[in-house]
């Protein structure tokens, strides 16, 4: 188990991409402290992990990221329970689609709330209790972005605003803290079958093909909280990217794709584009080229 022991919260985990998370957290061992704004959401994601009979433990808050004292009192609990923090994942988000000139107010301002105020709450609560005390074990924080940057599709103004802040706040954390044995690493997602993409039709089954669902995300977080990524610091993993390098390792002939060394000179002769943007990702390919053989 990739993650036995390791106390992981994740924001946001009543569903979706969070929910999906939090359970393959649990599945390498992981306990895990789950928050989200409602109980019988959270009930059920730690129902579907006491099912995996793992031996984890679970605890569960409810609590809005946009109001410090919900989060710091739930993060509280959750180290009082589990124990020093290995890794948090920011994952709540929000988001709504309107004419820019039409944009509802206050709603631009709720999204700006959940997705940038939400981040820097959930870090700020959970600094005191991170595990800091071994360069080679590190703390890991994990935020949930979006290929709303650097893409920033219309009509999504006060989104594609939060997604490119959050780039920003990373940058700048992962500067601060550099001495602190913390790392800081974003997943960015193209379209994802959740109520945030489809509403109350997410997860029906009839998603457009190009839309991905919660759990092809898991193993990006899996990775980022293991021991691999323990010297991989202020990374911004595009999903769109990786999912290629997936399909042109399926595709490579034998001896092209036995590791990322192998592979990288292959990778860049028949994709250059792709290889530039993951260049500096060599031990996530890695870590897919070890799951893919097994």
């Amino acid at each position: 188990m990739l993650l036995k022991g390791k106390n992981i919260v994740v924001t946001g985990s009543g569903r979706g991409i969070g929910k999906s998370v939090a359970i393959a957290c649990a599945k390498e061992g992981a306990n895990i402290g789950l928050i989200s704004r409602t109980l019988e959401e959270l009930e059920d994601t730690k129902q579907k992990i006491l099912d995996l009979n793992t031996g984890v433990k679970v605890v569960l808050k409810t609590a809005d990221v946009t109001k410090f004292e919900d989060i710091e009192n739930a993060i509280k609990s959750f180290a009082s329970e589990l124990g020093s923090l290995n890794g948090v994942i920011a994952n709540a988000g929000y988001s709504r689609m309107w004419a820019t000139h039409e944009f509802d107010n206050e709603k631009f301002s709720q999204i700006l709330d959940v997705n940038i105020l939400g981040v820097f709450h959930t870090f700020k609560a959970s600094y005191p209790y991170m595990k800091k005390d071994d360069k080679n074990d590190k703390a890991r924080f994990v935020i949930t972005g979006s290929e709303a940057y650097p893409n920033a599709p219309s009509r999504l103004i006060a989104y594609v605003a939060s997604k490119y802040a959050v780039v920003g706040m990373q940058k700048a954390l992962a500067a601060e803290y550099k001495r602190e044995n913390i790392n800081f690493n974003m997943v960015l997602p193209t379209q994802v079958d959740t109520r945030l993409l489809r509403g109350k039709n997410a997860g029906d089954g009839n998603k457009a093909a190009h839309v991905l669902n919660p759990w092809d995300l898991n193993e990006f977080y899996v990775f980022l909280l293991s021991d691999y990524a323990n010297r991989v610091d202020n990374a911004l993993i595009f999903t769109q990217d990786l999912n290629e390098v997936k399909k042109l390792l399926a595709e490579a002939p034998a001896g092209k794709k036995e590791n990322w060394e192998v592979f990288k000179d292959y990778l860049e002769e028949i994709a250059p584009q792709i290889f530039e943007n993951v260049k500096n990702l060599g031990k996530l390919v890695d870590f897919i080229i070890e799951r893919m053989n097994k």
